[in-house]
Parts: C-alpha cells; sequence; structure tokens
C-alpha cells in the first residue's frame, strides 16, 4: 500500500438541504453549517478587503434579519389572504434561518481577535430604538423592501460573477446558499409593503433607507475590520477595494443599474428574472439528511438521525 500524502482534501456533505427553488412555495431549508477554527482570517483569496466585504454583512444582517421578523410578525394577523400569509411565515422561517447560521460565525470573528460586539449592540440600538419605535411598522415594510431589493441584486452579482470561486468552501457555501434563498423570497417583502400601503412616495423613502442600511453597515463594519487588522491604509487595500468595486466583477456600476430598476412606477421583482441562478445553487447535488438543522421564526429545530 502506497503512502497517503501529508494532505488529503475531502469534499464534505452538503450544508444545506439542496431543494429546488419555488418562489411560489418559499419554505426554510434544512442546514449543517459548522465553521472550524481552521478557517484562514481571510478566507477569500487571501484578500482582507473581499474577506472583509462579507464579514461586514455578516455583523448586520443578524441584527437586522431578527429585526425583519418582529416587524413581520407584527403584520400577520393583518394579513386575510391565507396562501399568502404561508408565504410571509415561510419567508420569515428563510430569515430566521440566515440570521441563526450567521450567527454561528461571530464566534469565528471573536476568536480570531476581531472586538465586533459594541458593532453589534449598536446595531441592535439602530434597529430597535430608531426604526421600530420611531419610524413605525409601515416605514419598518417599506425599508424591508427596500433592504430585500439591495440584498436581491447583490445576491446576483455574488452569483453570477462567480467571485466565490476562490473563497473557503464552507463560506462559499454559506454565501451561495444566502444569495440563493435571497433570489428566491425576493418579492414576498415588496407584496407585502404593497398589501400594507401601496404609496409610491412610501416605496422610494423605504428604498432609499433599505439602501442606507446595506451600504452604511457594510461601509463600518468593513472599516472597522480593516482598521483591527491593520490593513486600512495600505496600498493593496486600496487597489483590492478599486478590483471589488469597478474590476472584473463590475460590482458597483452593476448595483446601480439594477438598483434605478425600483423606480419604476410598474415596477415588481419578480419581472427581473435572475432565478436560474439560484436554481444553479440550490439544485446543484443531493445531499445527506442526517444532521441538519433549520430555525423557524421562533425557534431551532434539530431533526433526529435517521
Amino acid at each position: 500500500m502506497g503512502h497517503l500524502p501529508s494532505t488529503v482534501f475531502i469534499q464534505p456533505m452538503s450544508r444545506f438541504e439542496h431543494r429546488r427553488l419555488d418562489p411560489g412555495n418559499v419554505r426554510p431549508r434544512r442546514t449543517a453549517f459548522s465553521f472550524p477554527q481552521s478557517i484562514p482570517k481571510h478566507w477569500l483569496k487571501g484578500s482582507p478587503v473581499q474577506t472583509h466585504f462579507f464579514n461586514a454583512i455578516n455583523l448586520f444582517v443578524v441584527s437586522f434579519e431578527d429585526f425583519m421578523g418582529r416587524v413581520m410578525r407584527g403584520r400577520l394577523v393583518h394579513l386575510k389572504d391565507p396562501e399568502f400569509l404561508r408565504q410571509v411565515r415561510g419567508f420569515m422561517g428563510q430569515e430566521a434561518t440566515h440570521s441563526f447560521v450567521h450567527t454561528k460565525y461571530l464566534a469565528n470573528l471573536r476568536a480570531q481577535g476581531y472586538q465586533i460586539d459594541r458593532y453589534l449592540e449598536m446595531a441592535e440600538r439602530i434597529f430597535r430604538d430608531l426604526f421600530e419605535k420611531r419610524f413605525g411598522p409601515v416605514v419598518c415594510i417599506a425599508t424591508i423592501a427596500g433592504f430585500e431589493h439591495m440584498t436581491a441584486l447583490l445576491a446576483e452579482i455574488v452569483l453570477s460573477s462567480g467571485m466565490l470561486k476562490e473563497a473557503e468552501p464552507a463560506m462559499a457555501e454559506l454565501w451561495e446558499w444566502h444569495a440563493a434563498e435571497e433570489i428566491e423570497h425576493k418579492s414576498l417583502a415588496f407584496d407585502l409593503l404593497q398589501v400594507t400601503n401601496k404609496s409610491y412616495l412610501l416605496r422610494l423613502l423605504g428604498a432609499f433607507l433599505g439602501t442606507l442600511v446595506v451600504a452604511g453597515f457594510i461601509h463600518v463594519g468593513l472599516v472597522m475590520l480593516l482598521k483591527q487588522d491593520n490593513q486600512l491604509w495600505r496600498l493593496r487595500t486600496l487597489r483590492d477595494a478599486k478590483e471589488l468595486l469597478l474590476g472584473k466583477h463590475r460590482m458597483a456600476p452593476r448595483a446601480l443599474g439594477l438598483f434605478f430598476k425600483y423606480f419604476r412606477p410598474g415596477f415588481h421583482p419578480a419581472q427581473y428574472d435572475n432565478y436560474s441562478l439560484a436554481e444553479s445553487v440550490l439544485q446543484a447535488q443531493e445531499p445527506e439528511q442526517e444532521g441538519f438543522r433549520t430555525r423557524t421564526s421562533l425557534e431551532a429545530v434539530h431533526l433526529p438521525a435517521k
């Protein structure tokens, strides 16, 4: 028998349930994500900028998706269509699962020495004390609809550009799964806004606030993490930032082009068909069933092993 090589790469079992995309029947998927401490600090092409772009999203989506759950839960009693009510509950379940999984990765950031807790507390205060208490539920729904448009367009860019091909496998699968589900449920927050209030001006306000949340929190989180890495003012940081925004992925110009579609008076998210991008992720392979976890809008559910 020959000697085994010193390093053996083993393809792990799928970390999420591969079920075909179905925008008409949105439900949370079972997940089995774990994030070993062996995941490198800069897990995307060794680039602090590209890694911390995603890490910055990871930081604030935990609070924002919990905020979404609280706001939408308060609107359920106003939904008279049982089919739409079922869809909104499924949407809430997907977002709660995202929050649950991304919360697990925060332990890796802490173990790597990043000071993130004050940032997380700030995000929680902004969403609870400012948005929920000052702005009220209708503006919050509009903000969520604007936010979901932004995340769906970012999901399209991430999946169509192949920018995660050189990422650490667990992290690539995390963000591909999350991006695919953002595309799957992209219409539901907009539909909830239309059921709540059809005002075009309210939709524009929500677009502004949702964009402010995405751009503002990514910027603050990215700067904070780069500063803690002592990478903020390095020449490589500037080159990587330019590559991320204006390079081959063209994230900034593509995001602007997709963003302005939201301002058309007759806009609806389903008019823009990017579902095939999500389909290629969600049906990539058949998973093992044992060990999957999901989280509803209220609790985590552990499935028994077969």
